[in-house]
């Protein structure tokens, strides 16, 4: 169900994309936009995306196997340092092009109208894509989903951004479509870069943010029956927390009765984190006065 979920927000963004690509290269020819044209070729990335993204989740579902006994989950995220390593390319080329139209001279627009009616069509559509699909990443945790989300997000600040190019193209500055498709061209850049550092964090297995940190210290300081606790190391694997810690308890407790309490224990982090987890939680005999 959830992989359906996922799938269908990614073909909403597909459809919108294809439209978008059609009508903003057009547009872009036929009133001799180069910030249009740009953000055209920026759709036309937000399509290949969409089937990275494709591709990334589906082997990211694969089950573990002998293999890879912790699952496929870091597929996902490296189908998100593609989108970002994509993200940088499309950036050069529009800012290159950009330099280049701006050493050539006064750029006119034949159309200013045209390119600014389709430039507002694709604020509205691809803003659309972004609510619809971060609001799923972040239920799901997906970074692949919110990496797509952030690709739809930076599509519709091009957009934006073109729109005051062609408005200052109309109002007499001749330089105000390549200086819009540079500024395009570098918000792109910025996007790229905090999608880049995400995503190797995540790889280089960082712990999880202080704020679900914080989360596990609370969920376990509730149990009474744990004298105190140590060790805790954390780590993300695409949509996945991996945690493992060690809990002293009384050294007189059953073996069945602490195995209990580490399974309520683990019960409790999953309820109280909504993340998928993979927990390990050894169990140490200790008495009301010691300390780690």
């Amino acid at each position: 169900m959830t992989r359906n979920r996922e799938k269908q927000v990614i073909y909403l963004g597909m459809a919108i994309n294809v439209f978008l690509i059609v009508i903003k290269l057009a547009g872009g020819l036929l009133g001799s936009s180069l910030s249009l044209v740009a953000d055209g070729i920026h759709s036309f990335s937000d399509l290949i995306t969409d089937f990275i993204i494709l591709w990334g989740l589906s082997l990211a579902a694969k089950p573990a196997d002998r293999s890879h006994p912790y699952g496929h989950g870091k597929l996902e995220t490296l189908a998100s340092l593609v989108v970002a390593a994509l993200l940088f390319v499309v950036s050069f080329c529009i800012i290159k092009k950009a330099v280049f139209c701006l050493l050539q001279g006064p750029v006119h627009i034949a159309d200013a109208c045209l390119v600014s009616a389709i430039a507002l069509l694709s604020i509205i559509g691809k803003e659309f894509a972004y609510r619809k699909t971060i609001s799923l990443g972040k239920k799901l945790h997906s970074p692949a989903l919110q990496a797509n989300a952030w690709h739809h997000r930076s599509d519709a600040l091009s957009s934006l951004v073109v729109l005051l190019g062609g408005a200052a193209s109309w109002m007499g500055w001749p330089y105000g479509d390549p200086a819009a498709g540079m500024v395009v061209g570098l918000m792109i850049t910025w996007v790229a870069l905090r999608l880049t550092r995400k995503d190797l964090n995540q790889l280089l297995e960082s712990a999880v943010s202080p704020a679900i940190q914080q989360e596990i210290e609370n969920a376990i300081n509730r149990f009474p029956d744990i004298i105190s606790w140590h060790h805790l190391r954390t780590r993300q694997v695409g949509r996945e927390i991996f945690l493992d810690f060690h809990v002293l308890v009384d050294g007189n407790m059953r073996v069945v009765d602490s195995h209990a309490l580490a399974h309520r224990l683990e019960e409790f982090l999953k309820e109280t984190l909504d993340y998928p987890l993979n927990i390990i939680i050894h169990i140490e005999p200790g008495s009301k006065n010691q300390h780690p």
